[in-house]
């Protein structure tokens, strides 16, 4: 099913091939933060996914942290960075992307999404028009919410996308 099978997919965050996608007209990109650039309930952002945010913007990239954790879990994973964010985003409901794709001045046409859930991150770029990257989850261990999707997940993968995970 189209609306879960995402344009792209990455082993790692770090993967990402940012001036491929940048000459391919991308501007935007809206970055989840539990297992996609940061371990689950972690502190502040790791020199690594700092690093990469910091390229992204190099690379001429307009970012937004994009989570639908607590203002506070999102502020804590910022921390000292100077980084937008959009909290308890709603994902996958598709105004959310294009409520964030606006907040950074693009539409969701030129707007990535870049996380590692199917049911939130991929589905919810699908319906809004964004670019849905999906990379893999940085660790196995998941909130009860999120392991339970991982249960459908699963499913999704190997019954509707015809792929392993």
């Amino acid at each position: 099913m189209a609306l879960f099978r995402p344009k792209m997919k990455l082993d790692i965050f770090t993967d990402l091939d940012m001036k491929a996608l940048r000459e391919q007209g991308f501007d935007t990109i809206l970055l989840d933060v539990d297992n996609t650039i940061a371990v689950p309930n972690t502190g502040s952002c790791d020199e690594r996914a700092a690093e990469f945010i910091n390229k992204l913007k190099e690379h001429g990239f307009k970012v937004i942290i994009f989570s639908n954790n607590s203002e506070r879990r999102v502020k804590m994973f910022i921390g000292d960075y100077d980084f937008d964010y959009v909290y308890l985003a709603m994902k996958p409901l598709p105004f959310a992307y294009r409520k964030a794709a606006r907040k950074a001045g693009s539409v969701p046409e030129r707007t990535i999404v870049l996380g590692d859930q199917l049911i939130t991150d991929i589905l919810g770029a699908n319906l809004s028009g964004c670019y849905g990257i999906y990379t893999k989850q940085l660790q196995e261990k998941d909130s009860r919410m999120t392991a339970f999707n991982r249960r459908f997940e699963k499913l999704i993968w190997r019954y509707l996308l015809h792929e392993k995970m």
